[in-house]
């Protein structure tokens, strides 16, 4: 009986173990509330929105947003980023898009890349117009066909990209499009971090 006692002990003693040691103390470091002064902002309304449709469309699965250490990899020298990622950086994602494979450049920091709308909507409806020889895939049912009433959309896409619709016909991104792209021009983790905390 004693021998019973001691084997269930022992097998919860475990069990506690290994959950302190892979659940509690890894909830502890990385659910850490910000300290530094500038921290990751919030996402909202357009941008959360956006957050969706990269979901949605499987963005992650050719994109990583995750800066790699320089001893790990050359995401650094290539300026994909001014420093490594670390867990603060999601702090405010429930579900973050880190991603596994980088068939496509890594996003983490692409809104310091690139601020123009509308180079995305280009690569969006078009990649290989602006990446010759690109694997990525046209996303052209993020974008509406208008008919034109007077003067051009200032966001229509280009005539020349967009050859064989009538002239009266105007390419305008969708609600979709649109909220997509504000949430990659959200997309920088370049602010400073604390990695050690304040000594008193």
């Amino acid at each position: 009986m004693f021998k019973q006692f001691l084997w269930i002990l022992g097998i919860l003693s475990c069990f506690i173990f290994g959950w302190w040691l892979y659940v509690i103390i890894p909830a502890r470091v990385l659910d850490m509330p910000p300290t530094a002064d500038e921290s990751p902002p919030a996402d909202f309304g357009l941008i959360k929105t956006g957050q969706r449709v990269y979901g949605a469309n499987g963005c992650a699965g050719c994109h990583t947003q995750v800066v790699r250490p320089a001893n790990m990899g050359s995401d650094i020298a290539r300026g994909w980023g001014n420093r490594r990622t670390l867990p603060l950086d999601y702090y405010h994602e429930p579900n973050p898009f880190l991603g596994i494979v980088r068939m496509g450049s890594d996003l983490s920091n692409i809104g310091t890349r690139r601020k123009d709308p509308h180079w995305f909507y280009l690569l969006l409806y078009d990649p290989a117009k602006v990446f010759p020889g690109t694997i990525m895939p046209p996303y052209r049912y993020l974008f509406r066909k208008v008919r034109a009433e007077g003067k051009r959309n200032p966001i229509a896409l280009p005539q020349e990209l967009t050859r064989g619709v009538p002239p009266d016909i105007q390419i305008l991104p969708s609600p979709e499009a649109m909220a997509l792209v504000a949430y990659l021009i959200s997309l920088d983790r370049s602010y400073p971090v604390e990695t050690q905390p304040k000594k008193p």
